[in-house]
């Protein structure tokens, strides 16, 4: 399921380097962006909720444990303080999770039910399709609106062009 050979061995060593030299501002932001660039990569997130975890920010580490499947202690209690976070909710863990890799990759983990009850729910919610929600279409109407007041406004400008010429 992960193949770190993807990512470019020279951000990877960057990033050891950082960590290395307790630079772990640097590597946490490295990982952010490697995550973004390779986001069906797992192993990622790990390394960065142990970044946060050393930084002592146990609920954030544990959002970025959360879809490891073998967890030690240490990350099933970050799991859980990050699950309190978020109030519990299913709906707002997935969010946070920001996970935007193949779906498929959750399809086939098999998360931990024994310790805490969420994680299924939270990977059928990542897995699920989002619907059009109101949000959605209010940016939608907003956008369309924005754009018709500037064709509206050029029209008028237009107008008061040739009026003062004419």
């Amino acid at each position: 399921m992960f193949f770190i050979e993807k990512i470019p061995v020279k951000t990877l060593k960057k990033l050891k380097e950082d960590v290395q030299k307790n630079d772990l501002g640097k590597a946490r932001d490295r990982l952010h962006g490697l995550i973004s660039t390779y986001p069906n990569e797992l192993q990622l997130r790990k390394r960065l909720g142990d970044i946060y975890f050393e930084l002592k920010y146990p609920s954030m580490a544990g959002r970025y444990w959360y879809l490891e499947e073998k967890k030690t202690p240490e990350m099933v209690k970050a799991c859980i303080q990050f699950e309190k976070k978020m109030g519990k909710d299913p709906e707002k863990i997935a969010r946070a999770l920001k996970y935007k890799g193949n779906m498929e990759i959750l399809k086939r983990l098999k998360l931990d039910e024994e310790i805490f009850s969420l994680p299924n729910k939270v990977k059928e919610k990542l897995v699920e399709k989002p619907e059009n929600s109101l949000d959605d279409k209010l940016v939608t109407f907003g956008c369309l609106s924005i754009i018709v007041l500037i064709i509206i406004l050029i029209l008028i400008g237009i107008y008061t062009v040739f009026k003062w010429i004419f």
